[in-house]
């Protein structure tokens, strides 16, 4: 249902077509809805085998049992991703299905054949079962049986406001729950990646660049690259998306023609562009704090032709100021606020090459923190690393540097070129951009600390520029 049409000024009269609905063909932003979050779950505790944190209990998974047929699929979409949620924290291991086809499926933790799961290496057993709740709504439930012991401990989560459209939400939803009550960790299940694709091919409208003849929008999809939606149909070159602390608002830059700041929140309301950019300011590169009230952002504001500052804007358009002046002969950008809100992190090139560098928010006490090859595009973990694309001679690399220690080092493998990093909101995998795979641009996760686990998300078209989300509710 179309709830409002809005004209954004500057693009060169390009209009904003507002819906709650599915994507339209003609539409150019739509309002994207979360599925219904289920209600927190409330479990029965009896045990659970979780003596020890510092190990990784392994769980088999029987499949989960549908209360009428047409609940069938959801079942089997439901385990399969919970299972895969569980696997990608390394929290516990999961034990292939080949392993465990053979054995009988139980009605009830009591009449589990605990032998047989035994056998092949389980401590843990997970059973679950879908109600047809009525109204539209599916009740499910799942329960975590200790195979210990016949009749051992189990643990209960129950949720009754998922919806069949909401199913893999409600996967999510049930392995963050358990990540957090069982391993106190915040999981990424119901996270969501940002980031800007060439996918759909459009011809651009007054793209800068004339011989490119596609057009690159925002697309958002879940952290494990399942559910993507196109998120802008501007028909521009819209790049480098970012998150608001809530999880439902974005800025990014799109060329008017020249790039601009645009802030967005998935209600739906209109575009604003706080950072007042004309035909002859370039804005990029923004990123709002984890406040959500200010957007510190790359400009040639009130600097020399071809030299680049730091600027911070309030969300509203008010107290717009330069955060690195007195640099005529440098160029400063990429920024990213420190978690806490009280530092950005920024490329600087005025030691010769773009390093990365620290400085308060209100620009002083700037201090630089890599010294080799050249460094692009830092982000800043809660874990007190910061992640940033790093160019030597082999090409680029994701680098880390530990703000603790001073230590930089190399996180991927040298093949294809990564860049582009953004980090987990728990701090624990890091998502690039890499050339790996065929040569196109796609977007990949990998795991923090050990650099294991290489994840390809996409397969269609360029992608560059990914951002992951908080967690729902900005936690």
């Amino acid at each position: 249902m179309t709830r409002g049409f809005v004209a954004v000024a500057g693009l060169m009269a390009a209009s904003v077509l507002i819906s709650a609905a599915p994507a339209q063909p003609d539409s150019d932003v739509y309002a994207l809805q979360d599925p219904q979050t289920p209600p927190r779950q409330n479990p029965t505790e009896l045990s659970v085998l979780l003596n020890n944190p510092g190990s990784h209990p392994k769980i088999g998974f029987q499949p989960f049992a549908a209360g009428a047929p047409a609940l069938a699929d959801a079942a089997t979409t439901i385990a399969e991703v919970l299972a895969a949620d569980l696997e990608y924290e390394r929290e516990f291991y999961i034990i292939a299905r080949k392993a465990s086809a053979g054995i009988p499926v139980a009605s009830t933790p009591q009449t589990l054949p605990f032998a047989q799961w035994t056998d092949i290496g389980a401590d843990l057993v997970m059973m679950g079962s879908l109600r047809d709740a009525g109204g539209g709504k599916v009740e499910v439930q799942v329960k975590l049986v200790s195979v210990k012991s016949a009749g051992g401990g189990v643990r209960e989560f129950s949720y009754g406001g998922c919806t069949a459209a909401s199913i893999r939400y409600c996967a999510h939803s049930i392995a963050d729950d358990m990540h957090k009550q069982l391993r106190n960790l915040e999981g990424v299940a119901r996270t969501k990646l940002a980031y800007t694709s060439d996918r759909d091919g459009e011809t651009s409208v007054g793209r800068p660049i004339d011989n490119a003849a596609s057009g690159k929008e925002i697309h958002l999809m879940d952290y494990d690259g399942a559910g993507d939606q196109r998120y802008t149909r501007l028909r521009r070159l819209s790049i480098a998306p970012t998150w608001g602390p809530d999880a439902r608002s974005l800025v990014f830059a799109s060329y008017a023609p020249m790039p601009d700041i645009f802030l967005a929140t998935l209600d739906g309301r209109p575009l604003t562009r706080p950072a007042q950019g004309t035909d002859f300011i370039s804005n990029t590169t923004p990123v709002l704090s984890p406040d959500g009230t200010k957007i510190a952002f790359t400009s040639t504001r009130g600097g020399s032709s071809g030299y680049y500052d730091v600027w911070v804007v309030n969300r509203d358009g008010s107290n717009l100021h330069n955060v690195t002046p007195g640099t005529d002969r440098s160029s400063e950008g990429a920024p990213t606020w420190s978690p806490d809100g009280t530092r950005l992190a920024l490329t600087s090139d005025r030691t010769g090459t773009n390093q990365v560098f620290i400085m308060n928010a209100d620009g002083t006490g700037l201090e630089r923190r890599t010294f080799a090859g050249k460094a692009d595009r830092p982000t800043w973990s809660k874990l007190g690393y910061i992640a940033y694309t790093l160019e030597r001679a082999g090409g680029h690399d994701i680098a880390v540097l530990d703000l603790a220690r001073g230590e930089p080092r190399v996180l991927t493998d040298g093949v294809g070129s990564c860049r582009q990093p953004t980090a987990a909101p728990n701090g624990r995998h890091i998502v690039f951009v890499t050339t790996r795979w065929g040569g196109k641009e796609h977007l990949a996760s990998i795991d923090y600390p050990d650099g294991k686990f290489i994840r390809q998300l996409t397969t269609q078209g360029n992608n560059t520029y990914p951002n992951w989300s908080p967690s729902p509710g900005g936690k």
